[in-house]
């Protein structure tokens, strides 16, 4: 069977010259993956990336999707840097400036990709599917000539860990569908209806309240917790971080990784084939999603930067190359007593890492079997290439 090609390069720049920084060897790794291959002239190019929120600043640094945009251009696309919402939109462009992602950073329009309001989608039906038969995708993504999908590689406290897969499956949907009905979050979920409160477990310490992203948890002291039911997303972020489990959302991790693959086949399959091309970066490597109002200390040392036209490979590669890495003290990996190489986001957050790269090759979107093409330099510092 044929290896995906999954072009890499190291975090490190061992050598005093541009050329062997990283951003001048990531120039080279979107011109030795072809970028151009992946984008028609004058053609709509997405560029997916994640915004962050209010507090989580570990996000792909805007230099590196500035890179993009001026790569993206000069194969003749016009690109547009976008999300879908996570918070109200209007909100959530002010913290994507905040984050460093604006028009005049990018070097292209910033805009969220489901509309001000989250229902610019249009619906997509899902061939094959167990539990996702249909999904809207977000307008402004549907509607792209091409897709760089940048992904910061972390964890993830429900899937174990968030790369390409997720920010496609997670982020390529709006949180409702055009007649407002919830839509991405019923991805968290076996159900469609927002989590249950057990007053006899609640301390009503306030965590679900503060974390809900659209302000639908009123809590008051020693009496209730209240989810309104029309603001609920479905996300399930209270649930996750409730720390007595007061709130439930039943739901395992692999009805979940088949979630977030049904949907990720929903925003390839409005693509022609060979139209996306996915990059992931090891970069300080949190325990935690960018959605969430902290950033923890990295779990393990940067990596580096990969490069693939095949989804499940890319996260494939990457996660192997965390699993290789050594943990970092004075993180939540030493919290966990964890000293040696291992699969240490699987032990920080007590899940399967497995199982998203597992149901997304099940479900036709990639191999998992790679060969690993690492870039030491830009071209014009001599030799470039070397096959791990």
């Amino acid at each position: 069977m044929t290896k995906a090609k999954v072009y890499y390069t190291s975090a490190r720049s061992v050598v005093w010259d541009v050329n062997y920084s990283l951003p001048y060897k990531y120039e080279e790794l979107l011109a030795r993956a072809g970028l151009e291959k992946y984008i028609s002239s004058k053609g709509k190019v997405a560029v997916k990336i994640h915004f962050g929120s209010q507090g989580c600043f570990r996000t792909v640094r805007p230099v590196f999707v500035r890179k993009t945009v001026d790569a993206v251009k000069a194969a003749g696309g016009r690109p547009f840097v976008t999300d879908t919402t996570r918070i109200e939109s209007l909100e959530y462009l002010e913290v994507a400036a905040y984050n460093g992602y604006t028009h005049l950073t990018c070097g292209a329009p910033v805009i969220v990709a489901d509309g001000l309001f989250g229902k610019d989608a249009v619906t997509v039906k899902v061939p094959g599917a167990k539990h996702i038969q249909e999904i809207d995708v977000a307008g402004a993504i549907y509607h792209a000539d091409a897709m760089v999908v940048l992904s910061h590689f972390k964890g993830h406290i429900q899937a174990g860990f968030g790369g390409a897969i997720k920010n496609m499956g997670m982020g390529g949907v709006s949180p409702h569908t055009h007649c407002g009905h919830n839509n991405r979050g019923r991805l968290h979920s076996v159900s469609a209806t927002p989590p249950e409160w057990q007053k006899g477990k609640c301390t009503y310490c306030g965590r679900c309240e503060k974390v809900c992203p659209t302000k639908s948890i009123t809590l008051k002291k020693n009496e209730s917790v209240k989810v309104n039911k029309d603001l609920c997303w479905i996300c399930g972020r209270c649930a996750r971080i409730c720390p007595e489990e007061a709130l439930s959302m039943p739901i395992t991790s692999e009805r979940l990784a088949i979630h977030i693959a049904e949907a990720s086949k929903a925003v390839i399959s409005t693509f022609k084939p060979k139209k996306i091309i996915y990059v992931n970066f090891i970069m300080e490597v949190q325990p935690e999603c960018d959605c969430m109002p902290v950033a923890d200390t990295p779990v393990v040392q940067d990596q580096g930067i990969l490069i693939s036209d095949d989804l499940v490979a890319v996260d494939r590669a990457s996660l192997d190359m965390v699993n290789r890495a050594k943990p970092l003290p004075q993180s939540r990996a030493e919290d966990n007593g964890l000293k040696e190489a291992g699969e240490v986001l699987s032990k920080v957050n007590k899940r399967d890492t497995n199982l998203t790269i597992e149901q997304a090759e099940k479900y036709g979107l990639g191999s998992s079997l790679y060969e690993l093409i690492e870039i030491q330099s830009k071209s014009s510092a001599g030799k470039t290439e070397q096959h791990i």
